[in-house]
């Protein structure tokens, strides 16, 4: 390989016994050799080089160069390594993206496992996004931070991992979970701010689990200071979950916000600090009092349009329709440092978003959240990438209810017209790419199905009938399954099919749904039946461009 202007070559890497991994300067010969078990190795590089890699006893989960000048608008430079020919492999990124089971417009790590969205924000030029992720395999393990930019929120650049798992912990992997768990971000005009989770205990959750809260700060978002611990003391009758801090300021304070269970009820907790380092708890924020839920994860508290707005993530808990670990928006006014609670609903009717998380910027309230895959429907296939994230949703509150609508660059990818037209059956049988937006206007509701995705005999579909508005699958782990969403009618639908991945949105985002639907080609479908098809007055399906390309 060549190093080009890159200056640091990163690599994790596993082994069981003694793994060794040696870079090698072919122009003087020089090398240097790191030992590896689960390990995040960074190796020294002169711009312009040739180098080899000799991998010995060990698997390679993650290679990349780095350390370069203008990373942030070149983004790291993704390597392979090939086990059986024993050397390195260059891909293009439309040569790793385009498979049939990546989202092409939606954001996908390069490979391996991806959850939760953490530090969300605007600063110096860039939205930033870390997550949760696992370099080294397709599933959840111990975690670290991942970190991407974007100029519009759509196409985004790779950027180096930031935050690992514990070093003492790596060492016991097979038996202690650790790591850098999910957290947020508070931009200043010179620094940033993030606080976070650090987990650490046995593979089995309980009372041995350690969970506290830590906070660091960056300048340039690459380089990132010495963590300090901010909260560790649990309020009386807090469960050993407590985790996923989210910051906000509300006049001359700033309020941390934690997700927990308090005496058997899922509970968001709320902290107070003066300076954003200090934090004293104040009391819940609010108390769920439905049944069966572990306890609130991922929550999010923010002000809009007037109000104020709380959502988090019910954990281990099933729905009255069979919907696993949905998530729920509470409205209301901020009094006495509490949330007087007005109004609530489900977030994400489809049940595959979890863990969304919300920043403010130019007058916008952004949110994006993690496409989960808690259904087991995941597919693996070398070199694939587990988990994914929403297009970015804008949003409001109308009428009591919070509207989301995608952000308004998501429409910038439309490309070729597949259908124009109004009052008639829509039949689209083979779309090549299966990466499609359609639109739909209706002058009165009227019954109909829409077929999204087809194969042998899995389906997906989107329908109104006297069953209600939802989304229903066949033929896969979902069947059987309503998600519903909670409209009465509808008069306007956007639908984005990207791939593996369906995102519904009713009535100007009255309701929003999410499924994931997996294909093995990459050809797709948009059938549209009705009751009335005069009811039609405007439909549209267009391509989709890929990000990646």
């Amino acid at each position: 390989m060549n190093s080009g202007t890159y200056r640091c070559l990163e690599i994790f890497s596993k082994s069981s016994g003694e793994g060794r991994i040696t870079v090698r300067n072919q122009s003087n010969r020089t090398e240097e050799t790191k030992h590896c078990q689960y390990d995040w190795l960074k190796f020294v590089l002169e711009p312009n080089c040739e180098y080899e890699l000799d991998v010995e006893n060990a698997v390679i989960g993650l290679i990349y160069l780095s350390g370069n000048d203008n990373v942030m608008e070149t983004g790291v430079a993704y390597l392979d390594w090939d086990e059986t020919e024993k050397k390195i492999v260059c891909k293009s990124k439309e040569e790793q993206y385009d498979t049939c089971y990546r989202e092409q417009y939606h954001f996908v790590p390069w490979k391996n496992w991806m959850n939760d969205p953490n530090g969300l924000c605007w600063y110096r030029g860039y939205y930033h996004m870390f997550y949760q992720t696992n370099p080294y395999e397709q599933h959840w393990s111990n975690m670290y931070w991942g970190h991407a930019v974007s100029k519009d929120l759509i196409h985004w650049t790779h950027l180096p991992i930031v935050l690992a798992p514990q070093p003492e912990a790596l060492k016991q992997a097979d038996h202690i979970k650790s790591g850098a768990f999910s957290g947020s971000a508070v931009a200043m005009e010179d620094q940033v701010f993030f606080y976070l989770t650090r987990h650490y205990g046995p593979l089995e959750d309980g009372p041995d689990t350690i969970e506290e809260q830590w906070m660091t700060s960056s300048r340039d978002m690459l380089h990132f200071e010495p963590e300090q611990r901010s909260i560790s003391e649990k309020p009386e009758g807090a469960s050993f979950d407590f985790r996923d801090p989210k910051v906000l300021k509300v006049g001359e304070n700033w309020y941390l916000v934690l997700g927990t269970n308090l005496n058997g009820k899922a509970a968001i907790l709320l902290y107070r600090s003066s300076d954003g380092k200090k934090w004293n708890y104040v009391h819940p924020l609010l108390i769920e009092q439905t049944e069966r839920i572990r306890c609130f994860e991922c929550p999010d508290f923010f002000e809009l349009d007037g109000h104020y707005v709380a959502i988090g993530a019910w954990m281990s808990h099933y729905d009255e329709q069979g919907r696993y670990q949905m998530s729920r928006y509470y409205i209301g006014n901020w009094k006495e440092e509490t949330l007087e609670v007005e109004q609530s609903g489900w977030f994400d009717f489809g049940s595959n978003c979890y863990a969304m998380q919300s920043f403010e910027h130019e007058g916008r309230r952004i949110s994006i959240g993690w496409v989960s895959d808690f259904y087991g429907e995941y597919i693996p296939v070398e070199n694939g990438a587990n988990g994914s994230m929403t297009i970015p949703r804008q949003l409001h509150i109308k009428h009591g209810r919070l509207i989301m609508n995608p952000v308004e660059e998501i429409y910038r990818l439309k490309e070729n017209v597949l259908y124009v037209g109004k009052k008639e059956r829509i039949q689209l049988d083979e779309i090549t790419g299966n990466c499609y937006y359609a639109k739909i206007h209706f002058e009165k509701n009227t019954d109909f199905s829409i077929l999204l995705g087809k194969e042998e005999d899995r389906a997906i579909y989107f329908k109104n009938d006297s069953d209600g508005v939802r989304i229903e699958t066949y033929g896969v782990k979902t069947e059987g399954i309503k998600f519903q969403a909670d409209v009465t009618e509808v008069k306007e639908l956007e639908i984005f099919v990207d791939r593996r991945l369906v995102e519904v949105y009713i009535n100007d985002g009255e309701a929003v749904g999410t499924k994931i639907f997996y294909h093995s080609d990459k050809n797709g479908c948009f059938i549209l039946d009705g009751a009335d098809m005069e009811a039609v007055s405007y439909a549209e399906v267009y391509t989709m461009r890929s990000i990646w390309h």
